[in-house]
Parts: C-alpha cells; sequence; structure tokens
C-alpha cells in the first residue's frame, strides 16, 4: 500500500486528502506545517511520495522541497505541490524545486489519482532501471535529430514504435518527451511547451475511464480533429506524441 506524507496547514484539505487516498487504498499521515514536518521526517522517511501545500505559515512549500532535494536522506522521494493559484510562476518555482507536479486547489479525486499513481509508477521504473545518460546535443528546432539514447529498460519498445510511424504518409510530427516535458527526439515542427500536459491529461483519463469500464489500463490514446489525429503513447518514463493528418484512419496493423 503506498504511504503518502501529506503537509498543509488546512484541516479540511487534510482530511479530504486522507479520505480520498484511503477510498484508493492509500495509506497517509499528515503535518501542519513545513518544520513539524521535516521533525517526523527525522523519526520515519518511509514514505512513498510528499503533498506539500506551497503557501503556509513560516517556510512555505517551495522552500520546504528544495530543502528536501538536497538532503541526500529525501532527495529521491517525490513530491506533488499543491496551490489554489497554479500559473507560470508558481510551476516555474515548483519545477526549479524538484516538484513532479502541481495540483490545484480544490481538487478532483479523478485528477488526483491518476497523477499520483503516475508518480509513482514513474518513480518506480527509475528506480529499477539502470543508469544512463541522454545525449545533451539533441532536439534543435525545426530538424529532424538524430536518436538520443534513452534510460531504461524500454529502449526496444520505444524503437519498436517509432518503427511504425518510419515514413508513415500521414506521419507529420512525432516528439519523445520526458515526465517533466523536455523533449528528447523530435522531428517536424517544434510542438507547443504545453503538449505534455494535454498528453498528460489525456492517457491519465483514458487510464481512469478504462479501469472503471474495461478493469485495464488504457495507455495510448488517439483524439481525431477535423482532418488531423494525434496520438498519445503513455510509455514508462515517456511521451511518445504524434501528430498525424489527411486521412480518417489510424495506422493500419
Amino acid at each position: 500500500m503506498p504511504n503518502i506524507f501529506i503537509i498543509d496547514d488546512s484541516i479540511s484539505v487534510r482530511k479530504a486528502l486522507e479520505i480520498t487516498l484511503r477510498n484508493h487504498q492509500m495509506g497517509s499521515r499528515s503535518a501542519i506545517s513545513a518544520e513539524q514536518a521535516l521533525d517526523m521526517l527525522g523519526e520515519n522517511a518511509d514514505y512513498d511520495l510528499l503533498m506539500i501545500d506551497v503557501i503556509m505559515p513560516g517556510m512555505s512549500g517551495i522552500e520546504l522541497c528544495n530543502t528536501l532535494k538536497g538532503d541526500d536522506r529525501y532527495a529521491s522521494l517525490p513530491v506533488i505541490l499543491m496551490s489554489g493559484n497554479v500559473d507560470e510562476e508558481v510551476k516555474t518555482q515548483a519545477r526549479e524545486a524538484g516538484a513532479h507536479n502541481v495540483l490545484r486547489k480544490p481538487f478532483r479525486s479523478e485528477e488526483l489519482i491518476p497523477m499520483i499513481q503516475n508518480i509513482l509508477d514513474e518513480h518506480r521504473a527509475q528506480e529499477n532501471a539502470p543508469a544512463a545518460s541522454i545525449d545533451e546535443n539533441t532536439v534543435p528546432a525545426h530538424q529532424e535529430t538524430a536518436p538520443a539514447p534513452i534510460a531504461g529498460d524500454h529502449l526496444d519498445a520505444l524503437n519498436t514504435l517509432l518503427q511504425t510511424y518510419e515514413n508513415h504518409p500521414r506521419v507529420r510530427d512525432v516528439v519523445i518527451l520526458d515526465r517533466d516535458g523536455h523533449p528528447i527526439r523530435q522531428t517536424g515542427n517544434v510542438l507547443p511547451e504545453n503538449i505534455q500536459m494535454f498528453a498528460r491529461f489525456f492517457t491519465n483519463t483514458a487510464g481512469v475511464l478504462g479501469k472503471q469500464m474495461l478493469g485495464e489500463d488504457i495507455q495510448d490514446v488517439s483524439i481525431r480533429y477535423g482532418a488531423h489525429e494525434m496520438v498519445i503513447h503513455n510509455l514508462p518514463g515517456h511521451f511518445v506524441v504524434v501528430l498525424m493528418s489527411d486521412g480518417g484512419k489510424g495506422l493500419e496493423a
């Protein structure tokens, strides 16, 4: 059972999170401030994920996240920051502090639970993957890039997927994104910066619907708009986004 550590000065937020997590077979423990959280982490750091409010009396959630990421004992713990105002400044601060995602309050369980599950799955995949590095000279704008090394055990699956689209007449753009939304490889046009957010949203939503309606995960999403189609593949550690045009049918097997 995943164990989540909630740090928020609002009792109503803490209770809502505790109930939601419990209803989805997740354990939790709470602290009312960053200072109390640090004391409790010193006593027991056996948590799978931290959920931290951005604005709290005393040390803020951003400051707490920075402190934890600078401590070898807690640096690998995934963090979700929570805020009632999720603008570009908050997103930038969260990214620079090392947080995995930002949750807008008030939250909905259909948004929260897939976010948590996605982060936990990604964290487990990273822990189990052998160390590897990504070529720094990747993704120049508006041109096709040479293949860059991909970390983990899923290189064969990724290459097989990319071969499916190679030289396909309907494919316009293909981009591989890491979980932070940074492009690793790209062909065709530069996609919008917020494409990762939409990719995560659609795959998470499909995953929830798949479990509820079919009893299984859905990893691939196809979205049609006019004569165009976007296909999103949700792989461990990566998203592959493919833009296609001029046709009403997807790839034939």
